[in-house]
């Protein structure tokens, strides 16, 4: 017969290897989720065709985008200008005048 001190040791290690078991049901599942993942994202991942047509589109909206910004950004340097504001003083000063009788 075994005594008491090799049973316990006995239960000890199978609830060690217990434990290991369920680790490594934990890590397989967790391998398992990973490669899912992989493959879900390679069936969804786009075509070399529709890499080429969104690299179109954002290159055509780009230049939209630089057309627009340099349009604006003439414009915006004309308002900001010094010049403008005294060139469009005088005017107005000068309608007014011509308007208020001061000048024929």
């Amino acid at each position: 017969m075994t005594s008491q001190a090799e049973l316990h040791a006995l239960a000890v290690k199978v609830g060690e290897i217990s434990g290991q078991m369920r680790e490594l049901i934990h890590q397989q599942n967790n391998m398992a989720q990973k490669i899912d993942g992989m493959t879900e994202r390679q069936f969804t991942a786009p075509t070399g065709a529709e890499l080429d047509e969104l690299k179109r589109r954002v290159s055509l909206l780009e230049a939209e985008k630089n057309r627009s910004d340099g349009a604006k950004g003439v414009f915006a340097a004309l308002m900001k200008s010094p010049v403008a504001a005294w060139a469009a003083a005088i005017v107005a000063a000068i309608y007014g005048a011509i308007k208020g009788g001061f000048l024929k």
